[in-house]
């Protein structure tokens, strides 16, 4: 009986003696039983006797990096015939695990990690590199974890629907080798705080406006003044994901805004569509925090703008999440609604803030005031 490797095979022994194998005949003419034509490897046939000295000579390499072998050795001119074959000279074996599309590694954490914003359509593939990196080989590969599902005609790939935020822990295994991947998909939740005080993680007002951290519609400067105070509040899926992806992210804000000065229509201030209005970033704080947040910040306010007798507004507003440029949530609206009148005592008349939205929006003549 021949050589044979001890099972299971070493992966290290393994790899080493069919590099130094090849190597050695890398310059032999082509075709040949280790090259074809273009200079590929081939894998050695345990059944050809005409193969049995390149056999012998990976079992002798394969011994000298480490791997366990049994049997006795064959003599310098034994060239096979009725002994029994020896192992392949390449086993199947995982080499690699990442993912190939519809995924990102940009402003995400850690080797092993993935992220895509939660969407509908195009799936996240990911796939494995094995030796040899054929279909044979491919259907041997073991998958668990959140392995998603097959993708026909491709047994090395599985594919992962983003229609749901959640985090998917792929894992394959084949030839004593296991490689991992964990895929984020994202996905934000905006709610517009407009009472209670301001969340400790956001930027807070300190002594601007009423002085306090009061959120909702504020009255100051003895009710000649008032402030709609708001701060939106992005929660981030799936828990956890502050850990892996802490950059990339925006808050976003347009306005739609309808405004009468004196009586007449502000026609600087008159919106038909939604304007960009998103706060300067020493308003945000766009690092998640340990609950998975961010944080926006607005004060829209009314007050003596210069006018001669009166001003109003009606202002709706939506706010929404980005990562790296995609989209990561729904609109979520809040509205300000104010009046201020010279000659009243206090001069703020009225003033609203919550979320939703005004509707309708005011028409160019439908001011509250008339000009003086």
């Amino acid at each position: 009986m021949s050589r044979r490797a001890t099972r299971p095979l070493d992966p290290q022994a393994t790899r080493a003696a069919d590099d130094e194998l090849y190597s050695r005949h890398e310059s032999d003419p082509r075709p040949n039983a280790l090259y074809d034509a273009d200079g590929n490897r081939q894998p050695l046939d345990a059944t050809d006797p005409d193969q049995a000295a390149l056999r012998s000579e990976w079992m002798d390499l394969y011994e000298a990096n480490g791997g366990g072998v049994e049997g006795s050795p064959p003599s310098d001119r034994e060239t096979g015939g009725s002994e029994e074959p020896c192992p392949h000279a390449t086993p199947s074996q995982l080499v690699s695990l990442t993912v190939i599309d519809n995924a990102t590694q940009t402003n995400v954490t850690g080797a092993k990690n993935w992220a895509a914003v939660k969407k509908s359509t195009d799936d996240v593939i990911v796939q494995a590199t094995t030796t040899p990196n054929n279909e044979e080989t491919w259907r041997q590969i073991a998958w668990s974890g959140d392995s998603g599902s097959a993708v026909t005609g491709h047994p090395n790939q599985r594919r992962l629907s983003r229609s749901t935020s959640t985090r998917y822990h792929v894992e394959a295994a084949l030839g004593g080798v296991t490689d991992h991947v964990d895929v984020w998909i994202l996905w934000a939740t905006v709610t517009n705080h407009t009472s209670g005080t301001t969340p400790a993680n956001a930027v807070q007002y300190g002594s601007r406006y009423d002085g306090t951290e009061t959120l909702g519609a504020q009255s100051y400067d003895s009710g000649n003044s008032a402030v709609g105070k708001v701060v939106p509040v992005a929660t981030i899926t799936p828990a956890g994901v502050h850990a892996v992806v802490r950059a990339g992210w925006t808050f976003e804000r347009q306005k739609m805004r309808r405004d009468f000065e004196d009586g007449a229509q502000d026609t600087s201030r008159w919106d038909t569509s939604w304007q960009p209005d998103t706060s300067h970033a020493s308003f945000q704080r766009l690092t998640p925090d340990n609950d998975d947040k961010i944080y926006d910040r607005d004060a829209p306010n009314i007050a003596d703008f210069g006018v001669t007798d009166s001003y109003e507004r009606s202002d709706n507003f939506r706010q929404w999440v980005e990562w790296n440029g995609d989209r990561c949530s729904d609109h979520a609206g809040w509205y300000w609604r104010a009046r201020w009148k010279r000659d009243q005592t206090p001069q703020v008349t009225h003033k609203e803030l919550s979320t939703g939205a005004i509707s309708p929006l005011p028409g160019p003549t439908d001011n509250h005031y008339s000009a003086p």
